[in-house]
């Protein structure tokens, strides 16, 4: 396993100099990490290129980036990308969702596994229309819906969903650092900020209880983080429907508000 702190971005180099001295069989990687909203897009490129050389598969999450910001699955070398119908699509929590390339198909034929779990049986979906079991159809019939009314039949409307996100969040660093608060990502690492997603310090003069408790109260939820960022940092999300100036501007002006009273 290749670990960077959490304040510091991925060290691709050593990651690629494991992956070739190593050849594992499967690397996995992060590409919007939710938790402290870095947007690893160049290190997944070179992960991706590593993997590419060799047997290794290369599997990335995508989940809180797909839809939100440009994954380019096939330039990036994505064998298995993880992504899901609740974040930036904005539907309900229901489906889970993969794209398998021709290089991890051959792979997962090879091992031949067929159980429950399996991607497999999906690989014929497509050409019989049957699935292996009852598929949620209320769950894709509404992913459909929302792919066709948000990016188009054609996908025509992509450029204008990923121009709205990364204004929005540009509107929202903007304001956080007017009120005096510290990004996550900024100064030398400020690029690795994600358009979906801004990671927040926590005021030294708070805590996140706190804070959290005194935003709830307003009616506004950001979301705290994990291990060794809980009560470094919180975050704001505006990915999918939430991408919207109003909406992130209501949440900031009360934030605003209960910072200015420290």
């Amino acid at each position: 396993m290749v670990e960077s702190a959490w304040d510091q971005p991925v060290d691709v180099d050593r990651a690629v100099k494991e992956i070739h001295e190593w050849k594992p069989d499967l690397v996995t990687m992060v590409h919007c990490d939710t938790p402290t909203g870095a947007l690893n897009s160049e290190a997944v490129k070179q992960v991706g290129k590593a993997c590419s050389k060799s047997d290794t598969l290369f599997y990335v999450d995508v989940v809180s980036s797909a839809g939100a910001v440009p994954v380019d699955v096939s330039g990036w070398n994505i064998d298995i990308g993880l992504l899901g119908s609740q974040k930036a699509f904005s539907c309900e929590p229901s489906l889970s969702i993969i794209t398998v390339s021709a290089k991890a198909w051959k792979q997962i034929e090879k091992v031949g596994y067929t159980g429950y779990d399996a991607i497999l049986p999906f690989k014929s979906v497509k050409e019989t229309g049957v699935f292996p079991y009852t598929p949620l159809w209320s769950g894709l019939d509404a992913l459909n819906v929302q792919l066709k009314t948000t990016f188009g039949a054609k996908n025509q409307l992509v450029r204008q969903v990923y121009d709205r996100h990364e204004e929005v969040a540009q509107y929202c660093r903007n304001r956080i650092q007017n009120m005096g608060l510290t990004l996550w990502w900024n100064n030398e690492h400020a690029s690795l900020s994600s358009a979906s997603v801004t990671a927040v310090r926590v005021p030294s003069n708070t805590t996140w209880e706190e804070l959290d408790q005194k935003l709830r109260k307003e009616g506004v939820v950001f979301g705290g983080s994990y291990g060794q960022t809980t009560n470094a940092l919180f975050r704001v999300g505006h990915m999918g429907s939430q991408a919207d100036l109003e909406t992130v501007k209501y949440a900031l002006d009360v934030l605003e508000k209960i910072v200015s009273k420290k």
